[in-house]
C-alpha cells in the first residue's frame, strides 16, 4: 500500500482489509497526529460536566431509550430496540466493601495489640515492634485498590448478547455519565448484529466511533460527563495500535507519556486499583479504533456510510 492515501482508495478498506493493522502501519504518521488532537480533547473534557448520580433503574430506561433514538438519527436507519437487563452492582459493591473494610480493620486492631504486648513483654525489639505495625498499617490500603478495581470491572462488564434473534445490552447502575457512553457502544453493536454486519475490528472500530459521536450530543444535553469515559478508552487504543504498529519507527515521548486506562504494569495496576485486560481482546478493539478513526479522518462521516453499505 502507498504511504500516501487518497480519499477515493478509502472506499473499499472495510472490505478489502481484513487486518486493519496494515492501514494503521501505513499511515502511522497520521494515526498519530490524530491520538495528540484526541488527547487535547479528553483534557479539554475532564471536569467540564459532572459524572452524574448514579443511575436508577427507572433513569435507565429513560438513558437507555435516548441512546437508542440518537443512533437512529445518527445512522439514518431503524432497527429493533433491544432489551435493557440492569444490574444494581454498585449498590452492593459499596456495601459489601464497608463490611471488608471493618473485617481489615479488626485484624490491623488485633495485630497492633498482639505486637505491643510482645514488645511490653521483651520479645520484640522497638525497630522490629515499628516494622510490624507499619506493616499492619499496610493492610488497610488494601479495600482501596480492590474497591477501584471491582468497580471498574463491573462498569467494563456491560455488554450485549443475544438470544435467537432478540439483542440484550447489559447496564450496571453506574454514574448517568458512564451509563450513557457504555450503552451507546453496545447499541452499537446491537445495530450491526441486527444488520448482519456483526463480527471483528471494523465492528469495534465503528461502534467506538458511534459511542463518540453519541456521547459528545448527550454530554450537552443533560450536562453530563459521557464524552470522557470514551475519549479515555479511544486515547488508549489509538496509543496502543501505535505502539504495536511502529515496526522500526521511534516512539514520541510524548506518546508514552500520555496516560492509559490499558497499557500499564501489573504492578501500577495493582496500586492504581484499574483491571487488567486479554491482550488478544485488547488488540482487536485498538486496531479496528484506530483503522477507523484514520477513515473517519480522510474521509469524514461519510466512512461510516460506506462501511453500512458495504
Amino acid at each position: 500500500m502507498s504511504s500516501v492515501l487518497k480519499v477515493e482508495e478509502t472506499k473499499e478498506l472495510t472490505r478489502g482489509i481484513s487486518d486493519p493493522g496494515v492501514l494503521v502501519k501505513a499511515h502511522w504518521d497520521t494515526v498519530l497526529s490524530i491520538l495528540k488532537k484526541q488527547w487535547s480533547v479528553l483534557e479539554e473534557a475532564k471536569g467540564q460536566y459532572p459524572k452524574g448520580p448514579r443511575t436508577t433503574p427507572k433513569r435507565a430506561e429513560e438513558l437507555f431509550k435516548m441512546v437508542y433514538l440518537q443512533l437512529i438519527s445518527l445512522v439514518k436507519d431503524e432497527v429493533p430496540l433491544p432489551e435493557l437487563r440492569f444490574l444494581p452492582f454498585g449498590r452492593q459493591l459499596t456495601r459489601n466493601i464497608l463490611i471488608f473494610s471493618l473485617l481489615v480493620f479488626c485484624i490491623v486492631g488485633f495485630l497492633f495489640c498482639v505486637v505491643i504486648i510482645a514488645h511490653v513483654q521483651g520479645f520484640l525489639s522497638l525497630r522490629e515492634t515499628v516494622f510490624l505495625l507499619l506493616s499492619a498499617c499496610a493492610l488497610l490500603y488494601i479495600p482501596f485498590p480492590l474497591y477501584r478495581r471491582t468497580r471498574i470491572n463491573m462498569e467494563h462488564n456491560c455488554r450485549y448478547i443475544r438470544d435467537g434473534n432478540k439483542g440484550y445490552v447489559i447496564m450496571g447502575d453506574t454514574g448517568e455519565g458512564v451509563f450513557i457512553s457504555f450503552c451507546a457502544h453496545e447499541m452499537a453493536h446491537h445495530f450491526l448484529r441486527e444488520k448482519g454486519k456483526g463480527g471483528g475490528f471494523w465492528e469495534e472500530g465503528w461502534a467506538r466511533w458511534v459511542q463518540l459521536k453519541i456521547s459528545e450530543v448527550l454530554s450537552q444535553e443533560y450536562e453530563v460527563d459521557a464524552l470522557t469515559p470514551v475519549l479515555a478508552l479511544l486515547v488508549g487504543e489509538l496509543k496502543e495500535a501505535l505502539i504495536l504498529t511502529k515496526g522500526d519507527r521511534p516512539v514520541p515521548g510524548w506518546v508514552r507519556r500520555v496516560r492509559s486506562p490499558f497499557h500499564t504494569s501489573s504492578f501500577g495496576r495493582w496500586i492504581r486499583g484499574e483491571p487488567g485486560h486479554s491482550k488478544k481482546s485488547f488488540s482487536v478493539h485498538a486496531l479496528g479504533t484506530a483503522a477507523f478513526a484514520l477513515l473517519v479522518e480522510l474521509r469524514g462521516d461519510e466512512a461510516s456510510k460506506s462501511f453500512l453499505k458495504g
